[in-house]
């Protein structure tokens, strides 16, 4: 279960048994001069509980069915879920296999997971080159140029940042699809995230690369700014200071950029991929 979901349900129990007791405590004391005051108002205060979850069970799926005070775009997405019922996928002629034939490699996600200023992009950049000399078909996904469109309006809150992820995992999906090796520089800093996109591949095509930088070596090569403005408070949910970072547990690859230099990085992914080629 996703982590925003539990905290949801953890927030609406708490909510619920705040509830309860303090109807209990009123119901005490309102029976007060009862020699059985205890039973009564627990039973009040169960009666109420129960009454209450039934009520609001209704008018939660009451309001679920109602587009009053959705925007656009939520109405949208709302209508989609309930008739995704009524999707059936359509069968190609061409497939995956047959496009990673043509292409003379097999079609793969290389992940860069790691803090921001940890030097993703820039390995993923020239490994991109690299790869194109050799005559792979590949394409990049960066996090500042998705959220200039596909990801648009995504904030940086833990649920927009898993939808955020959500959505590069279903276009990565695409691209293999489509035969093509997928460089994705993100983030990413949640490893439940990280594992709903690996689930969406075959063994073998997921390669999370960790990219292992210390966050003081970061700051120092912090371009943007970012971390100073993080630490000031000016940026909320920033990774790594107000915001966590979850390593991953088990990488196909970690680069550790502090003390690695970019072409030796860029070489033993390189490596990685031929030793692995199908």
């Amino acid at each position: 279960m996703e982590k925003s979901k539990k905290r949801h349900i953890a927030k609406a129990i708490t909510w619920r048994v705040i509830a309860s007791v303090t109807t209990f405590v009123i119901a005490r004391w309102f029976f007060s001069e009862d020699p059985d005051a205890t039973q009564k108002a627990t039973f009040v205060a169960l009666s109420e509980s129960v009454v209450k979850m039934v009520f609001y069970y209704f008018h939660e799926r009451a309001w679920y069915k109602s587009d009053i005070g959705l925007e656009p775009d939520k109405r949208n997405s709302k209508k989609t879920t309930n008739s995704s019922i009524n999707i059936i996928p359509h069968s190609h002629h061409i497939s995956k296999k047959d496009r990673n034939i043509l292409n003379g490699h097999p079609a793969k996600v290389i992940w860069f997971t790691g803090l921001s200023g940890s030097g993703k992009s820039t390995i993923a950049s020239k490994l991109e080159a690299e790869l194109y000399k050799q005559n792979w078909h590949t394409y990049l996904l960066d996090g500042d140029n998705v959220r200039m469109g596909l990801n648009k309006g995504l904030g940086f809150s833990l649920e927009d940042r898993t939808e955020n992820i959500r959505r590069i995992g279903e276009v990565s999906k695409l691209f293999t699809d489509a035969g093509l090796l997928v460089l994705c520089a993100f983030v990413s800093p949640l490893k439940e995230d990280r594992d709903g996109v690996r689930s969406l591949f075959s063994n073998g095509e997921f390669v999370e690369v960790f990219v292992d930088c210390p966050l003081e070596v970061c700051e120092q090569r912090d371009v943007k700014g970012l971390y100073e403005k993080a630490r000031k408070g000016e940026i909320k949910d920033f990774t790594g200071i107000s915001s966590p970072f979850e390593n991953p547990e088990n990488p196909e690859i970690t680069i550790y950029t502090a003390e690695e230099k970019l072409e030796y990085s860029v070489e033993k992914i390189i490596s990685y991929l031929k030793a692995t080629h199908e």
